[in-house]
């Protein structure tokens, strides 16, 4: 007797495959129903993998769409009309590098700008945003669609935790560990904010997708009828961040334009020195946590170009946060409004008015 998903399978393994966009959401229905056993979920994982339907921008984005509707939404209405900042990454670039996203999401709060960073827990480095955030005080399953509308109202920082909102993810969880292998799943976190969102910066683990996850998030936000501004970015040293050595390369799709435009960055290109990898290394979630308290105290002094690795680095990418959420066009302009964020105490600030708003809804 033929299995529910087995006609997809059919579809997908055959030369060339006839998986069409319908057939794939109604696969993934399935899975999230738990209509579809673990062997089943792998063969059409490996399937789309081999095929390379997952990095195809309409199959991610057609995911996306699948995806949400087995997840908790926050409503339009009870929250900012006008939309959220995010900056995150695929992860899976294997060079374990410092929270930066994380730190600039805080930052970025601190320069007035309204950020919901969505993410989740390290699967391939020492610590990821959620790891950090927790290490920070922030009582990560606290945060779900009912609280959400009230701490976004008391705070200009809010962290999404994936597993609070995307249950049916973890239909997946036990497939994934075993099979091994990247599938489309390891893409897609940076994509499924339940927020609305204006501007946001995803970071890829991998050149091949840069442009491909930019259409994507194009695609996502047009089938909602709301466009938001999208840097992705790719660091030339094989990093999902902009890179504190070398270029690093940019899709950025403005809404006022309706164009995706690449260019390359440069850590000159924010007035700061480059610096290697092996001084922005992640250390535990706990180590990391005090870092990041630490640079959040920081004077003015401190927080000059050359002084500190990791805050140039954080810098960076939060200048570009301010770039991309419209706050200036200048680079140069943007570390200078991310440096005031912190000296002046803002950026702490915000953060402890975040962990204050979950403690109290």
């Amino acid at each position: 007797m033929s299995k529910p998903l087995t006609p997809y399978l059919r579809k997908l393994v055959a030369t060339p495959p006839e998986l069409s966009l319908a057939d794939f959401a109604a696969a993934l229905d399935l899975i999230f129903a738990g209509d579809a056993n673990d062997i089943e979920i792998a063969s059409f994982l490996t399937g789309l993998r081999i095929h390379k339907l997952d990095f195809d921008a309409r199959y991610i984005a057609q995911a996306v769409e699948t995806i949400l509707k087995y997840s908790e939404k926050i409503p339009d209405e009870l929250v900012d009309p006008l939309g959220y900042l995010d900056i995150v990454g695929t992860g899976g670039d294997s060079q374990n590098t410092f929270n930066v996203s994380t730190s600039a999401a805080i930052v970025g709060a601190g320069m007035g700008l309204k950020v919901c960073k969505h993410g989740g827990k390290a699967s391939t480095s020492a610590s990821g945003s959620g790891d950090l955030m927790n290490k920070l005080g922030v009582q990560l399953m606290k945060v779900n669609a009912e609280s959400t509308p009230l701490i976004v109202k008391n705070s200009n920082l809010c962290f999404l935790f994936a597993p609070a909102f995307h249950h049916g993810m973890a239909k997946v969880v036990s497939v994934r560990k075993q099979l091994g292998i990247p599938t489309i799943f390891n893409i897609l976190g940076p994509l499924l904010n339940p927020i609305n969102i204006r501007a946001r910066i995803l970071g890829v683990y991998t050149e091949t997708l840069g442009r491909t996850y930019c259409e994507a998030a194009v695609r996502i936000d047009r089938a909602r009828g709301k466009m938001a501004n999208t840097m992705v970015v790719w660091g030339e040293v094989g990093l999902d961040e902009i890179s504190p050595v070398g270029k690093s390369k940019v899709w950025f799709y403005s809404k006022d334009a309706d164009a995706i435009h690449e260019f390359e960055l440069t850590p000159a290109d924010f007035g700061l020195p480059e610096h290697s990898l092996d001084l922005v290394r992640s250390q535990t979630p706990a180590e990391n946590a005090i870092v990041l308290q630490r640079i959040l105290d920081s004077d003015a002094a401190a927080l000059r170009p050359g002084v500190d690795p990791l805050v140039d680095y954080i810098l960076m990418n939060s200048a570009a946060l301010a770039v991309v959420a419209g706050l200036t066009k200048d680079w140069k302009e943007g570390v200078e409004i991310a440096r005031k964020s912190i000296f002046s105490g803002a950026a702490k600030k915000t953060l402890q008015d975040f962990i204050d708003a979950v403690n109290k809804h």
